[in-house]
């Protein structure tokens, strides 16, 4: 026979694909100025920079008995939880570059699996619910469940 068909089964991603695809949309989603002649972690690096930056510059003026005092310290957390959120994304990216890895990972997602596949399914889903303008929402819960996963790597 001349012509053999191909086996068209479609490949089914693993614990690890789904979770290195979540952790890459959310390093996309927060260096929207990320442009394609620079790694991607050069940009997240940089945004790091930037929350160090306002932290230390918000830290000064620290003030509990004024306003502005009082939005200073409030700028200053929220750099500070920024700061910390994309440096564990970073750190999970490094972890997770590591194609090595692939069984180890999945071994150990193994308890995280359902979790995992429902943040996914919502991920892939999400493009179809775009008027109701819930992305920015969606990355920061998504941030919020992704985030322990990737601490218990250290």
């Amino acid at each position: 026979m001349f012509f053999q068909l191909k086996d068209s089964t479609a490949t089914t991603l693993d614990t690890f694909d789904k979770i290195s695809h979540l952790v890459k949309a959310i390093l996309h989603f927060e260096c929207p100025e990320h442009r394609a002649q620079h790694h991607i972690l050069y940009t997240a690096n940089m945004k790091l920079e930037t929350y160090r930056e306002a932290q230390s510059f918000y830290r000064k003026f620290d003030d509990p008995s004024n306003a502005l005092g009082r939005l200073s310290r409030e700028a200053y957390e929220l750099a500070n939880k920024k700061y910390h959120q994309l440096f564990t994304i970073i750190r999970g990216y490094m972890h997770l570059s590591d194609h090595n890895k692939r069984n180890h990972f999945n071994h150990h997602f193994r308890f995280s699996k359902e979790k995992i596949e429902a943040m996914f399914t919502l991920f892939e889903q999400m493009h179809h619910h775009k008027h109701l303008k819930l992305e920015a929402e969606f990355y920061e819960r998504l941030k919020e469940d992704i985030i322990p996963l990737l601490t218990q790597f250290e």
